[in-house]
């Protein structure tokens, strides 16, 4: 009867670790935040520079152009009001422009647009605008001569 007894409590020694081996339990929690959107541009002041009748090239350095975005896929576009030309009167002086490392001497006669952009550096990518024209034959028409560079940054 002994040899039973001690059977019995081995068998339930045994199966009361398996049953106390057997006692997690779980659950799950589903966590989410929200990243707020940075888009954000900079351009330079006005420019008003000297033009010097035509004789060599000249190049306006304008300034920087900064974007800060944390969106993939932007694109930043140029666009002249008067089609790529200062303007005095009817008379006109045709210039092409630089922004940074995205376009090199473009003609803004139609709007330019760049191909997708990544994310930029928290401090924002800047991209050197530069105005370029000249030389010329003929003198320029004394005058105030000008044009309006919009820029523009968009992503979908």
């Amino acid at each position: 009867m002994k040899k039973y007894a001690l059977v019995a409590l081995f068998a339930v020694a045994v199966f009361g670790m398996a049953f106390a081996a057997n006692t997690t339990k779980s659950g799950s929690v589903g966590i989410s935040g929200t990243v707020a959107e940075v888009f954000t541009l900079t351009v330079p002041a006005a420019y008003d520079g000297t033009i010097t009748n035509g004789d060599v090239a000249e190049t306006w350095a304008i300034g920087d152009v900064v974007v800060s975005s944390n969106v993939k896929n932007w694109t930043i576009s140029l666009s002249s009001l008067n089609n790529g030309q200062l303007m005095n009167g009817t008379e006109t002086i045709a210039y092409t422009v630089t922004l940074g490392s995205l376009v090199s001497d473009k003609s803004l006669s139609s709007a330019w647009t760049s191909s997708a952009q990544p994310r930029t550096p928290k401090a924002g990518s800047a991209y050197a605008l530069s105005v370029k024209f000249g030389p010329s034959a003929d003198y320029y028409q004394a005058g105030v001569y000008s044009d309006t560079i919009t820029v523009t940054i968009s992503h979908s």
